[in-house]
C-alpha cells in the first residue's frame, strides 16, 4: 500500500479524528501523525493507528476504530489496492 506524504495528511485531514481541521486548523495539521502512519510495515493496523493517536494526543480515544478503518481503506484505494476487509 503506497501512498504519499501529501495524500496521507490529506486522508488525515478527511478523517480529522480529534476535530482540529474543524476547528480551524491547517490541513497538515495531522503531518506528525500521517508519517507516524507511513513509517508503520505493510498494511497498518487498526490498533496502530489508534495508537498514533492515542500517543500524539494523550487520549485513548483520540481516534476510534471507525476512523482508522477508513483511514486504511483510503489509503487502500488511492493506492489502487482492494481495501483489506479484516484489519484487527
Amino acid at each position: 500500500m503506497t501512498v504519499t506524504l501529501a495524500e496521507m495528511i490529506e486522508i488525515l485531514a478527511e478523517a480529522d479524528p480529534v476535530g482540529l481541521i474543524a476547528g480551524g486548523a491547517p490541513r497538515d495539521e495531522y503531518a506528525a501523525e500521517a508519517e507516524s502512519i507511513l513509517s508503520l510495515r505493510g498494511v497498518p493496523r487498526l490498533s496502530e493507528i489508534t495508537g498514533i493517536f492515542a500517543v500524539s494526543f494523550s487520549e485513548p480515544g483520540a481516534c476510534n476504530r471507525e476512523t482508522a478503518r477508513w483511514i486504511v481503506d483510503e489509503m487502500a484505494q488511492r493506492s489502487g489496492e482492494s481495501p483489506a476487509t479484516t484489519n484487527p
